[in-house]
């Protein structure tokens, strides 16, 4: 059940559309089912396109997930990690990204 919700800095849409997104989109699911042993099928991405006025970073996104014992901190961390650079090579501007379980009181963030 990962969800990756991604919120785009609306000037950043002349760079990116959405047939352009499907191959970043495609990496990002590898990525996760990969790093948090997840299903294909219960990975879901969105996309929105939104005004950010006050951050420095012009995207930003939200990963949620089912706990479970096999994803540690090292593995949440990673997932970020490959998904933030997977994000930064797209749209070179700075990422702002956190991770969070559900059922689970730790949140894990990263800046790039």
């Amino acid at each position: 059940m990962p969800s990756l919700i991604i919120y785009i800095e609306e000037n950043l849409d002349r760079n990116a559309n959405f047939t352009e997104l499907e191959g970043v989109e495609h990496k990002l699911i590898q990525t996760i089912t990969k790093e948090l042993e997840a299903k294909k099928d219960n990975c879901q991405i969105v996309w929105i396109y939104s005004k950010i006025l006050t951050s420095k970073y012009k995207v930003f996104g939200e990963l949620k997930f089912r706990d479970t014992k096999n994803r540690d901190d090292i593995k949440k961390e990673k997932c970020l990690e490959k998904i933030g650079e997977i994000l930064k090579n797209k749209f070179n501007v700075k990422i702002r990204l956190r991770s969070f379980a559900i059922n689970d009181s730790l949140i894990t963030a990263l800046d790039l």
